[in-house]
């Protein structure tokens, strides 16, 4: 035997050696693939009912949600009406509120007008019946002149009670 076949015979042994070693490791793989399969179908077995529950869940949170929206949009709608109520009822109670302080402020000016207009008939009447007095006493006080005159036996005129005026403050 020489040195080519001994080189021969430990690259055979070698390469049988290699070859049972890879068999072995892709036996030990297939293990380790057949442990992963499993586990990756355990958990899609488990992951499957918990995403149903998952999905069913949030279907029903979407549909508490359209339901919340719906009670929002009626609070909103309701919310309006009521504002619109009382917009209503307050211009109904306050429009004749305000019609009845103009009606009263014409029953006061109304009022301050007669009491003005009494006040100055009563002065005017006042002042009529001062020169009434006042020409009467003058015509008194012509006669009894006129009268003493003629007592004394002379007789002077009386004089005209249009010349004896006083000004009058009215």
């Amino acid at each position: 035997m020489d040195f080519d076949d001994l080189l021969k015979l430990a690259l055979s042994i070698f390469l049988i050696v290699s070859g049972l070693a890879v068999a072995y490791l892709f036996f030990r793989m297939a293990g380790v693939f057949e442990r992963l399969g499993s586990a990756l179908r355990s958990i899609a077995d488990e992951m499957v009912p918990i995403l149903t529950k998952a999905q069913t869940t949030m279907d029903g949170v979407n549909r508490e949600i359209d339901r919340v929206d719906e009670i929002m949009v009626t609070a909103v709608n309701t919310t309006k009406g009521a504002e619109a109520a009382v917009t209503t009822v307050t211009s109904a109670l306050t429009t004749p509120v305000r019609k009845l302080g103009g009606a009263m402020e014409g029953v006061r000016e109304a009022l301050r007008t007669y009491r003005a207009r009494r006040a100055a008939d009563a002065a005017d009447d006042a002042a009529a019946a001062a020169s009434r007095a006042r020409e009467a006493a003058e015509r008194a006080a012509g006669q009894a002149a006129e009268a003493e005159a003629a007592a004394d036996g002379r007789r002077q005129p009386a004089a005209a009670p249009s010349a004896i005026r006083h000004a009058s403050p009215y």
